[in-house]
């Protein structure tokens, strides 16, 4: 296997990629080096390299193992305990959070690079990490300074951990489902309500999204009237809150990662943001979230692209390995340039996070008639980040299910055994494309945000992107103007008269969306070797193929495709009535 989880791709996009010096200049650091700054955030994934490489080795002996139940305290396999102290000592733990609450206040994109990497190490152990980033964050966002006080030192040194709790029985992705119950009593809140699902839900500190309780049946049913509460599992004068873990499920993978049942019975919690407006705050921590699931993708599945790799190198089958056998060197080919593609989407997307964010606090203090020019690029920027962070968790996710399954098949009945490295990664890829929201929601949110505006946004940057390569690569940038304008644009009209129909067709123009962008930024890399610009080139070719039939696809049919299904699936629809 290789070495490196501090990889080229990165290295090449944090040199290449960025425009560092506006991003410290809106970050309040004009004078700050560039090179220094880029040698800083070498050295701590240097740092970060060198551990996981550590981790991965107790990590695969003890995949087996499952966190527990035992006297009311969640117990996770002693891997894992381990394996969050040594990230605890190297200081590894909220590194996007603010010096001034322990943290480093690192770049979305540095804190990216990081969770793949530890997900290529210990899936399990990074689904604590990057919740308990999340959840930090959303705190110091949100948080008065009382709570941020109190709580992101200990989040940031690792002495406590983070949960989000937002599943319920019957409130999965349909948030306005909620029934978990916020009531106000002399200026303190209280959480009643049960909750599933919820990762790492021993932690000491959790986000708990709830409906308030004076608007209860006003709001029911939609996402107005939520709180994002921190309920902490002891109180400020040390006792213990009125809250506990019922059930630690049993999963196909991710075994030493606590899935929890948690119950409230009236206990107590701290506002954040204003009462009823939790909504957004919430979405914030779930975007981040996505973002950091699109990471772990990558992470487990470049650990079972490696295996694949060494294992064809050496098994021999017919008197030569079978990376010789042309199905397979295909396959595998394959598998390296959609890792590469989804790679570049995902750094591309948390390159333009830290711009966003970096440009809010810019112009936040400044009048409403200065800086045009970056108010527009502001607005721009939130649209493009809106649109590309469900189609990153969509397409990393995707990728890694399909990279793993295919490193089982190298293996062939290897890999089917319970004690293949391949078989534990398939396994913990499989929920990547569930949680934080499944595909085909992340496909429907997508959808939601191009009827925005925000899908020609995108274009208007790919094109700009496209005319910068027309000098290297002309045929490419021809090749990719022509999609989106034959295409992708020319599909649009098919889908607008009919939601139904453009709600069928969603995964599909995501995939079309995604290969356009990930081709521009592979095209990007072009210049870096032989091997990238071939990955380039054939990523386009073969994607461009799939785009064509995807148009074609949906400027055939209309909705009545869905009536044709209810006959396949033998569903009986109810026939209008007739007016008496």
């Amino acid at each position: 296997m290789s070495e490196a989880f501090f990889h080229d791709d990165m290295r090449w996009f944090l040199e290449h990629r960025v425009d560092w010096a506006s991003l410290l200049r809106f970050q309040g650091r004009p004078q700050t080096s560039v090179e220094e700054e880029i040698q800083t955030y070498t050295a701590i994934l240097e740092t970060a390299d060198q551990v996981c490489r550590g981790l991965e080795e107790q990590s695969r002996l003890h995949w087996h193992e499952e966190a527990e139940l035992a006297d009311g305290e969640v117990k996770v396999p002693l891997h894992i305990a381990q394996g969050y102290e040594q990230l605890r000592q190297a200081g590894l733990l909220c590194l996007p959070i603010s010096p001034a609450y322990g943290g480093y206040g690192l770049p979305f994109l540095i804190n990216t690079f990081y969770l793949e990497m530890l997900a290529r190490a210990n899936s399990s152990l990074m689904t604590i990490v990057g919740l308990q980033t999340g959840v930090a964050g959303d705190i110091e966002r949100y948080g008065s300074e009382d709570i941020k006080q109190r709580y992101l030192p200990k989040l940031t040194s690792g002495e406590w951990q983070g949960s989000m709790d937002l599943t319920e029985p019957n409130a999965g992705s349909d948030l306005g489902s909620i029934v978990t119950r916020v009531t106000e009593d002399q200026g303190r809140f209280y959480v009643d309500g049960e909750k599933i699902f919820i990762t790492n839900g021993g932690s000491q500190v959790h986000l708990v999204l709830a409906r308030d309780a004076a608007t209860f049946q006003k709001t029911r049913g939609t996402t107005l009237g939520l709180s994002l509460v921190l309920v902490p599992a002891f109180l400020p004068d040390g006792t213990r809150n009125r809250m506990r873990v019922t059930k630690v499920e049993r999963k196909m993978g991710l075994h030493g990662s606590p899935t929890c049942a948690v119950e409230f019975d009236h206990a107590e919690g701290f506002i954040l943001s204003r009462p009823g407006q939790g909504f957004r705050a919430m979405l914030d921590l779930m975007n981040s979230a996505r973002l950091g699931v699109a990471a772990q993708a990558l992470g487990v599945a470049q650990a079972a692209f490696e295996e694949a790799l060494a294992y064809a190198k050496q098994r021999v089958q017919f008197d030569a390995p079978i990376i010789e056998q042309p199905l397979v060197k295909s396959m595998l080919t394959q598998m390296t340039i959609n890792l590469q593609a989804a790679r570049a989407l995902l750094y591309r997307t948390a390159a333009l996070v830290d711009r966003l964010e970096a440009l809010r606090n810019f112009l936040s203090g400044e009048p409403s008639e200065s800086h045009e020019a970056l108010r527009r690029e502001l607005g721009l920027l939130r649209q493009t980040v809106q649109l590309l962070t469900p189609l990153c968790k969509y397409y990393a996710t995707e990728i890694s299910n399909d990279v793993t399954r295919k490193a089982v098949q190298i293996h062939g009945g290897i890999g089917y055994m319970a004690s293949s490295a391949v078989a534990h990664f398939h396994c913990d890829s499989i929920i990547t494309t569930i949680y934080e929201g499944t595909s085909e929601i992340q496909a429907s949110f997508a959808l939601k945000e191009m009827s925005k505006g925000s899908l020609f946004t995108l274009f208007d940057q790919v094109v700009s992107d496209v005319q910068a390569l027309r000098n290297s690569y002309l045929e490419e940038s021809q090749r990719i103007e022509e999609i989106v304008d034959r295409w992708i644009r020319a599909s649009l009209p098919s889908l607008l008269p009919d939601p139904r129909y453009a709600l069928l067709n969603a995964k599909r123009l995501a995939e079309m969306v995604i290969d356009v962008v990930a081709a521009v930024e592979l095209l990007h890399q072009a210049n870096r070797s032989e091997g990238k610009r071939l990955a380039a080139r054939s990523f386009l070719e073969r994607r461009a193929l799939a785009i064509e039939m995807g148009a074609r696809r949906i400027q055939s049919g209309d909705a009545r495709r869905l009536e044709r299904y209810d006959k396949i699936l033998g569903i009986l629809t109810q026939p209008p009535s007739n007016p008496t």
